[in-house]
């Protein structure tokens, strides 16, 4: 029989910044515990490093070992005794590799060489998150005997459960094993929730009237378990979740599971959590889909690449709707990156189909930021009929941006599409949002639309009484939230949409909000501590679980005489005491708003409450605005709001007749005379230009495609700019 054994302790880790280790010397490297991950904020290094462990291993005649990686970031390669055993090109599948030919009498030494540089043929390429380095998930040791489940079947388990309804309502699962060493014979089951056997059969199973895994509703799961024998002995076995559910997504009505309409209310997840970054655990995992679930969202999209294998348990367990995606952010025309996005798409879809709660599988996000290519569509399309040919039983998605035209043979290639959009935020008016969605549905009315991104910044120590685009502020994130997402809710025929992002996220280029290395779009801060006041929002409007929430609590000192105070709920009238005055407000998207309120000098207690639910705040009244909750940049870049007094200086360096930074890369790219002077005066923005988002203005861009520039030669290259008419 099959055992496994995690492999996490007693490794040695050392960085190799002049290149591979010798995989047959002993490294003189930090003793680490895997999972583990090399990166630290401040010290982004992506380059090769070494991992070693030094074991004992005494194998029965015709045992076979195996050594298993949950995930390694982002390419390795693996020696034994300084034998090459073989590698793995993806940072975020499952993979395995046989020690058993190389093993020998006593010490052994396993050395896995890993790089996590960008290159370009390994995705992901690019991306705003951090491609951490390490191997940030279990390893195990697998000795298996003669014959077995093939676990090095493109990293699964060596068994495959197809679940599928038939019309007249029975569940068939359809079962697939791939055996190693020689025949065997296979049987399965099929247990229910209590763990008794309903069907058994020797290639397939039907069971007549199956109990649906539902969503959030009703998350019923059965087991599926595969037996091998040889000469009527137990060789191996393997026993995965699975459900039973039917899916589709019509273009006007939107996404139906089980033939129930259900409106996806999702949110996105990256998987970095503070202090361990990727190389999170169980702990871990149960905290955020316990806030997830905690805040009333249905879905996930789990971005941008696999996650670990229990998150999705979890997902299936606590009745998640998941979109899982492949790492697929920048598209060249090499061969080699569209074979290792086919490999990676293959591992996450066969590791993946037992899990009900899976309902898309995501090609792409964003390929189109610096321009939709000629050459794209074609190798999408190849993609796309991969993972029909692996799984003809979901949809697939994709991820498009503000780059890509809504006419764009991007938006005609998967099932379903979706667009990352950030109008209040990046560019235009939240107002734009509804106009787009409108248009996109009137120029493709077959092709069921979803928005897989939308947010904003926020620290929350900045606050204001008048939120405005890029002040940082919380009452900015919060607005932004309550006005955009029932443009989304109010249209059937947007299918779902996933706040961009449930947390706070690693991004080793961001340096927004005096805050260094995180993406702070987050309705959770990166240390899942705080939540945020958007968070409050959408859980007065997506929670059942009775709750009411006074906002604004941490804009605690206030200079006005009075204040409107803002409460989240999902109950249907709030009562409000302050100063021993009572006032009451229905709620009305999830808040109730009291405006008015008197603040005395010092400290103002107000209570809210919603029949036997309470919520303290304090606010106190001050001399003076307190200059705390102002955003000022104190970090590296362009000051540009510095360069002017009033708004006629401002109009006269950043004029509509002529050029200046305040024009989009894509803008100053079509005009020769425009990059002359950029090639002249700063020529270290030439390349990234040409390779950067053509959308952003330069204003925004310069930031993060030249962190250093200084600032007197941007105002020199502004003033060149306006020379040049338009």
């Amino acid at each position: 029989m099959k055992t496994i054994t995690l492999w996490n302790e007693g490794w040695r880790f050392a960085k190799c910044p002049d290149g591979p280790a010798d995989p047959a010397a002993v490294l003189a490297g930090e003793a680490v515990t895997l999972p583990h991950t090399w990166y630290a904020d401040g010290d982004y290094y992506q380059g090769d490093a070494a991992y070693q462990k030094s074991f004992s291993l005494t194998l029965a005649p015709g045992q076979r070992a195996f050594a298993r990686f949950n995930a390694v970031d982002k390419v390795c390669e693996i020696y034994l005794n300084g034998k090459h055993i073989g590698g793995h090109k993806g940072g975020y599948t499952r993979f395995a590799l046989e020690l058993t030919d190389a093993l020998r009498p006593g010490e052994n030494l396993l050395t896995v060489l890993v790089n996590n540089d960008a290159g370009e043929t390994v995705s992901p390429l690019m991306g705003d998150f951090a491609s951490f380095g390490g191997i940030y998930r279990d390893a195990e040791l697998v000795i298996a005997g003669p014959v077995h489940f093939d676990l090095q079947y493109h990293g699964s388990e060596g068994v495959l459960f197809r679940t599928a309804l038939r019309p007249d309502g029975a569940g068939t699962v359809t079962c697939e094993a791939h055996i190693c060493g020689g025949p065997g014979q296979v049987h399965y089951t099929l247990a229910d929730a209590e763990g008794h056997v309903v069907a058994r059969g020797d290639e397939s199973l039907t069971l007549a009237k199956p109990h649906l895994w539902n969503g959030e509703a009703d998350p019923y799961l059965y087991t599926a378990a595969a037996t091998l024998t040889v000469d009527g002995e137990t060789v191996d076995t393997v026993s995965l979740p699975v459900g039973f559910r039917s899916i589709s997504v019509d273009p006007d009505r939107g996404f139906f599971l089980n033939g129930q309409h259900l409106k996806l209310r999702g949110v996105a997840k990256h998987q970095d959590t503070a202090g361990v970054f990727c190389a999170a655990g169980p702990k871990h995992w149960e905290q955020d889909i316990g806030l997830i679930r905690e805040m009333g969202a249905n879905a996930v999209r789990l971005s941008h690449y696999p996650h670990p294998q229990p998150v999705y348990d979890l997902c299936d367990e606590r009745g998640l709707v998941v979109w899982a995606e492949i790492p697929m952010l920048k598209l060249n025309e090499t061969r080699e990156l569209l074979d290792n996005a086919k490999q990676q798409l293959t591992e996450m879809i066969l590791q993946n189909l037992h899990h009900p709660s899976v309902c898309f599988w995501g090609i792409q996000n964003e390929v189109g930021l610096m321009g939709a290519k000629p050459y794209m569509p074609g190798k999408l399309r190849i993609l796309n009929d991969l993972a029909h040919a692996l799984d003809p039983s979901r949809p697939t998605t994709s991820s498009n941006c503000s780059a890509v035209p809504i006419d764009s043979d991007l938006n005609r290639i998967t099932d379903v599409t979706c667009y990352n959009i950030y109008y209040g935020w990046y560019y235009g008016d939240m107002p734009d949002h509804a106009a787009f969605l409108d248009d996109f549905h009137a120029a493709h009315p077959a092709m069921p639309l979803g928005i897989s991104e939308y947010g904003v910044d926020t620290n929350t120590a900045y606050h204001s009484d008048a939120p405005k685009v890029n002040d940082y502020t919380e009452e900015y994130q919060a607005l932004y939230h309550e006005t955009v997402y029932p443009y989304m809710a109010q249209r059937d025929f947007v299918w779902g949409s996933f706040v961009w992002n449930m947390f706070d996220f690693v991004s080793p280029i961001r340096r927004a909000a005096n805050i260094q290395f995180r993406n702070l779009k987050g309705l959770v801060t990166h240390d899942r501590l705080t939540r945020k006041d958007s968070f409050y929002y959408y859980k007065a409007i997506w929670s059942q679980e009775p709750f009411v929430q006074i906002a604004e609590k941490r804009f605690e000192k206030r200079a006005a005489g009075t204040m409107t105070v803002k409460v989240y709920s999902n109950q249907p009238r709030v009562t409000l005491t302050a100063g021993g005055r009572t006032w009451t407000e229905n709620t009305a998207n999830g808040i109730a708003r009291f405006a008015g309120v008197p603040l005395d000098m010092g400290d103002n207690t107000v209570t809210a409450a919603a029949g036997d639910l309470t919520d303290k705040a304090v606010f106190t009244r001050v001399d003076q605005p307190e200059e705390s909750y102002v955003y000022v940049d104190n970090g590296p870049g362009l000051h540009v709001r510095d360069w002017f007094v009033d708004a006629d200086e401002e109009a006269r360096m950043f004029p509509n007749d002529a050029y200046s930074l305040r024009n989009t890369i894509g803008e100053l790219l079509a005009c020769p005379a425009a990059m002359k002077a950029i090639d002249t005066i700063i020529p270290k923005l030439s390349k990234p230009m040409r390779t950067g988002p053509d959308t952003y203005t330069l204003e925004k861009a310069i930031p993060y495609l030249y962190p250093d520039c200084p600032e007197e030669l941007a105002k020199a290259l502004n003033s060149e700019l306006n020379k040049i008419p338009k």
